[in-house]
């Protein structure tokens, strides 16, 4: 339209939230919007806002009436209501609001008194007409009633529902208490609980008869009229708003934007992803303070695979929806959609910092996932980039020399940096054990003899070294352990035969016995020495063994038996004297 295109070209803001609104505007766009999603709680703090702003405005006090009716909060919605009414009398909206209100408290006849004052100033009022023809049908509803219900206004209506048998146990209910009060303030709401077989059970006491919900003969078929089904609750009624020249204008703008978005939607489903694109300018062009168009544009470009062309867009996106204050949600996704574009180029380092600032915008797992992801393949891809096997050989030699010079941490860095020049050589792993044994970081040293074994299982090497710690740490069984799996490489390794012949000294030769406690205590965890302990057999042996100790010739006639035997004096646990 020609007013449109006007607006056009003077390029106005849109509706929500743009700068140039005032900022009672901005709150009441806000609590539309937030109506619109049944986020009333959220409506009711943004039109309190816009009030705050523009007291004036009889406007807001209606949608914020409507959004404390929404809430059931009554009260809150007839002050508003009022409010509303007592600024502008005329506006019929304001007494449609205040009878809700007022049928919400149970008030029919002043709800149906409002509505009639409301449609003296608008007599076509639809809202009214409905409002007085709802009411007067809860006045007749509730005027046959009336007399039952005023049965429970007796004062000694606790004393004989307690006095029944039928109905005694009800009072231990806190539910039916309740509608007992309710039903005693104010006894022509007794339609509203007609349903509970409770209340029928009361009121049948109460009369005299034996009321019993179901039956053909129950107090309810007696009431020639049908019963009623629940009404379902209705819609909240729309926000009203008076719109300036200029706020007519950005609507129909939008609503011309939109038509183009939803086209360009159309085609993109439809893989028809040129018409799209097309579909998608023209919307932005139409508005192009709306950030959701570029994002639109920018998926199009991706499903082409322009990806450098999906990340201009989407960083338009960004600074669009950064100046227009758009949803967090679209500028979060917007850096996603970025993200995944630089993924695609390859270039992983600021897709981590794109999926970094939608993380920051709105956390999702997705998101979250493809973070993890992208930082993982990065790291992986820069430690293959450091590989080269060639400066790995370099840094060991050179390792070897500082440590000759008996400069273990400088050689323990020259042997880690070998590692990283070729993660695939196991030797370093047990030449920067030595470096840690000699500075006496016993367990560190074991986990690298374990790595490098791990690595490489037939690599002497790792074992002797692995059982000369063990031995260090009077850890003789597992020092046996060692020598022994580096004797089945080799059988000649003099190192290996030196090592078990030693250790078998140090377990014959004992120690003291405070020292023999704390190694049986050390022993004790270890998880092979509690598998042997907590066998069944070994448990029986070792009780028989105990009670007659020569029958221990008889047990280590069994390999398996005598292993286990020999590792437990090893290990401090078992003494043979």
């Amino acid at each position: 339209p020609a007013q449109a295109a006007a607006f056009r070209r003077q390029q106005l803001p849109p509706v929500t939230a743009g700068p140039s609104m005032s900022e009672a505007d901005k709150h009441k766009a806000l609590g539309n919007e937030a109506f619109k999603q049944k986020d009333y709680a959220a409506a009711v703090k943004h039109f309190t806002d816009a009030i705050e702003a523009d007291p004036s405005n009889h406007v807001l006090y209606s949608n914020r009436s409507a959004s404390y009716a929404s809430m059931e909060k009554y009260e809150d919605a007839l002050t508003d209501a009022s409010k509303c009414v007592e600024l502008n009398p005329t506006w019929g909206k304001g007494y449609s609001r205040k009878g809700a209100a007022l049928s919400g408290l149970g008030r029919f006849e002043d709800a149906l008194s409002t509505y009639e004052e409301g449609l003296k100033h608008e007599p076509e009022n639809a809202a009214l007409k409905q409002g007085v023809q709802e009411v007067s049908s809860r006045l007749d509803d509730s005027s046959g009633l009336g007399q039952i219900g005023n049965m429970f206004a007796d004062p000694s209506l606790w004393q004989k529902i307690a006095a029944n048998p039928q109905t005694m146990p009800f009072l231990n209910q806190p539910d039916f208490v309740t509608k007992m009060n309710e039903l005693q303030q104010d006894p022509s709401k007794i339609n509203l609980h007609l349903q509970d077989p409770r209340v029928m059970q009361v009121m049948g006491m109460l009369m005299g008869v034996n009321v019993q919900m179901g039956n053909q003969g129950d107090f309810a078929a007696d009431d020639s009229r049908p019963s009623k089904k629940p009404e379902p609750e209705p819609e909240p009624e729309p926000m009203e708003e008076e719109l300036t020249e200029e706020e007519l204008a950005a609507r129909a703008v939008r609503k011309e934007a939109d038509a183009h978005k939803d086209a360009g939607n159309a085609a993109y489903k439809a893989k028809k992803f040129e018409e799209a694109v097309q579909h998608y300018k023209k919307a932005i062009e139409t508005l192009p303070t709306e950030m959701t168009y570029l994002n639109n544009l920018a998926a199009v470009y991706f499903e082409q695979k322009d990806f450098a062309k999906t990340v201009e867009t989407c960083q338009e996106a960004i600074k669009v929806g950064r100046e227009n204050r758009a949803d967090y949600k679209n500028v979060a996704k917007a850096y996603a959609r970025q993200g995944n574009a630089f993924v695609r180029l390859g270039d992983l380092e600021p897709a981590i910092k794109c999926y970094e600032d939608s993380l920051l915008e709105n956390r999702t797992e997705d998101v979250e996932k493809r973070l993890k992801t992208c930082k993982k393949t990065l790291k992986e891809q820069q430690e293959c980039a450091y590989v080269d096997p060639a400066k790995g050989v370099e840094e060991r030699e050179r390792g070897n020399a500082l440590f000759k010079e008996g400069k273990y941490p400088q050689a323990m860095e020259a042997y880690t940096e070998a590692m990283r020049r070729n993660p695939k050589d196991h030797v370093p792993y047990s030449n920067r054990a030595a470096c840690y044994q000699k500075l006496m970081e016993w367990q560190l040293a074991l986990n690298d003899c374990d790595k490098c074994i791990q690595m490489a299982p037939t690599f002497i090497k790792a074992w002797t070294r692995k059982g000369g710690l063990h031995y260090h740490l009077k850890e003789f069984h597992k020092a046996l352990d060692a020598y022994n799996e580096a004797l089945k490489l080799d059988e000649n390794s003099e190192e290996a035969k030196h090592g078990v012949e030693a250790t078998i000294a140090a377990i014959n030769a004992g120690s003291d016995e405070e020292g023999q406690q704390a190694r049986a205590q050390r022993a004790m965890a270890d998880p092979e020495i509690q598998r042997i302990l907590n066998s069944g057999t070994m448990r029986n042996v070792l009780s028989e063994m105990q009670s007659d100790p020569k029958s221990a010739n008889k047990f280590l006639k069994d390999p398996e038996i005598k292993a286990n035997i020999e590792k437990l004096i090893a290990a401090g646990v078992l003494s043979m004297k």
